[in-house]
């Protein structure tokens, strides 16, 4: 991984010379596994933000603004409780492990000053945040570890705090002696990082090309001169770690996509690196995108599959109904079957199975097999075949009615799944939830059945290079606002043709739309909808005074009437030029 003990030293460095010395204004908890803390040092107030996540446990300085939750977690009351107001004494890391130290003075509640201890390991899935006293006696954790959880250690509060146990050494004089404890089949650049604190496989391999060795060379095969060659690049390596503050670098793939990030410009000798003056801004600059992402996803991985599998269970029951609607249709029949039977009631006798009857209905006539029931007599089986008849006649109206309702169930709930999908914040996914509670979709104590929400719509606002102001819905709710209280009857509405997918307005105020316009906002129209990755996707137009929303229709739903369509492929660099600066 990019966040080893190396870079951690590093950015260690970075945090001690702007953090030392400042007071702790604010904390919040975004996340349950996250961490804000807002420091004041010299004038200057920095973020000290903390991701334990197990997928991307990181911390860094931010810019980067996160959505708190209305009330705080209990940890974070705690946090506010013993660090708001402290004094951050020393900021240092544990050899090369990854675990930073900081440690802080603040008043207790006697009014005392007190030291205590904040520790963070980015350890993977056992990253945690945890706060000591100054005699390393746990006051709380963000995860609490117990022995159930763990044989190797515990953390709970009241029990003194330790570091995980490594067999891993300093990258001192002795470090090599530990290679010949591993087996001689062992790979060198995993034994590199196998037996040295603060390596990763990253800077294993970067070593190995300093030196001109393949990554596949074994223990085995390795020579003296090789482990002397390496001995004096890790010792260089070591030298420039602790002699200077580095710079931070991401590395871009071919597609200019971010893929890692390293404080060693050739760390990787196949991307591009892009140079930030701090380490702590290409961490930020790296996981700005990835971690809200990855929240994102993790909010909405339940709601994801509740819907689909809700949408699965709507496409099977939509194939039964067509099914029976086709029986339906060919009811005509049993209509037929019963009038044979009466035509010929005078051969027949009770007790036969079937009999064969002249079709003249059909052209040319047939003759056809009509079965019947040995237990009734022929004016009872033509008495069957009739109710059978009037039966079909009844379901077909019926069915008519559940086939079109379970379309509108099934578009409605691709609109939400792609509303999910599209979603880029956390309060349009409170808004999608609150909306699925209110329809009975899914179960909320903190919805009142029959309560409106009376909050603030939050669109998405683009400028046309024409100049023109653009909306766009983020979820059903906001969709139906946009549509029926906020867009005026000369506004521009469009939406992707059959494809679920938000509302777009483009406020007019009673001017002409020019055609770069008009293409501008079928773009954003086509972004925003399940068509995201599609190429030449339908997008229909028309003035919102041709929009309506049929009476006791779901969240979203309307019917337009005189609109034209316009063929666009989606472009995000193009939606990106086009949005309004929050």
């Amino acid at each position: 991984m990019s966040f080893d003990g190396l870079l951690m030293h590093q950015l260690i460095n970075e945090l001690e010379t702007k953090l030392v010395g400042g007071r702790i204004d604010k904390i919040h908890q975004p996340e349950k596994d996250e961490l804000t803390i807002q420091i004041r040092n010299q004038s200057t107030h920095y973020n000290l933000f903390v991701s334990v996540d197990a997928s991307i446990p990181y911390f860094t300085l931010t810019s980067q603004k996160k959505e708190n939750p209305g009330t705080p977690p209990m940890f974070c009351m705690l946090m506010r409780k013993h660090l708001v107001g402290g004094k951050i004494l020393s900021i240092s890391q544990h050899d090369f492990e990854r675990v930073l130290i900081v440690e802080i003075e603040s008043r207790n509640e006697l009014g005392d000053f007190e030291a205590k201890k904040l520790y963070v390991e980015i350890m993977g899935k056992h990253s945690n945040i945890i706060l000591t006293k100054a005699d390393d006696i746990i006051v709380e954790s963000i995860k609490r570890i117990t022995p159930d959880m763990s044989r190797v250690r515990s953390v709970l509060p009241g029990l003194r705090y330790e570091l995980i146990p490594t067999t891993k050494k300093m990258p001192d004089e002795n470090w090599l002696y530990l290679l010949k404890d591993m087996k001689e089949t062992t790979l060198l650049y995993k034994a590199i990082y196998g037996s040295l604190q603060g390596f990763s496989p990253l800077i294993s391999n970067y070593l190995l090309r300093k030196i001109g060795v393949p990554n596949d060379l074994t223990l085995e095969k390795t020579d003296q001169d090789t482990l002397i060659r390496l001995k004096n690049a890790v010792d260089a390596l070591n030298a420039q770690v602790l002699a200077s503050q580095s710079k931070g670098y991401i590395f871009n793939d071919k597609d200019s996509h971010h893929r890692y990030f390293y404080f060693l410009e050739e760390a990787y000798d196949d991307m591009e690196p892009v140079s930030y003056e701090f380490i702590s801004e290409a961490i930020d600059a790296f996981y700005a995108q990835s971690n809200k992402s990855l929240k994102i996803h993790q909010r909405t991985v339940d709601l994801k599959k509740n819907i689909a599998q809700r949408i699965e269970r709507s496409r099977t029951k939509l194939g039964k109904l067509e099914l029976e609607l086709y029986n339906a249709e060919n009811s005509d029949h049993y209509k037929i079957c019963g009038e044979l039977i009466l035509a010929n009631i005078h051969n027949m006798v009770k007790g036969t199975n079937s009999i064969d009857a002249m079709n003249y209905y059909l052209d040319p006539p047939e003759t056809i097999t009509v079965d019947l029931d040995v237990r009734l007599d022929p004016s009872q089986n033509a008495q069957r075949y009739f109710k059978k008849y009037n039966k079909a006649k009844i379901a077909l109206h019926e069915l008519k009615i559940q086939i079109r309702e379970t379309l509108n169930e099934i578009e409605y709930l691709e609109n939400i799944l792609t509303h999910l999908n599209n979603s880029e914040d956390s309060k349009t996914i409170d808004e999608i939830r609150e909306e699925l509670a209110e329809q009975g979709i899914i179960k909320n104590r903190n919805i009142v059945k029959g309560k409106k929400s009376n909050k603030k719509q939050d669109f998405k606002h683009f400028y046309s290079t024409g100049g023109f102001e653009i909306l766009v819905g983020k979820s059903n709710t906001q969709n139906d606002q946009l549509t029926t209280k906020v867009a005026s009857n000369k506004d521009v509405w469009l939406h992707t043709k059959t494809i679920p997918g938000s509302h777009v307005i483009i406020r007019t105020e009673g001017q002409e739309v020019d055609d770069v316009t008009l293409e501008e906002a079928a773009l954003i129209a086509a972004y925003y909808s399940k068509a995201r990755e599609s190429s030449n996707v339908p997008v229909d137009y028309t003035l919102v005074k041709h929009v309506t929303k049929p009476s006791g229709a779901k969240p979203g739903m309307v019917i337009y009437v005189q609109y034209k369509t316009i063929f666009v492929t989606p472009d995000y660099e193009i939606v990106k030029t086009l949005s309004r600066k929050e």
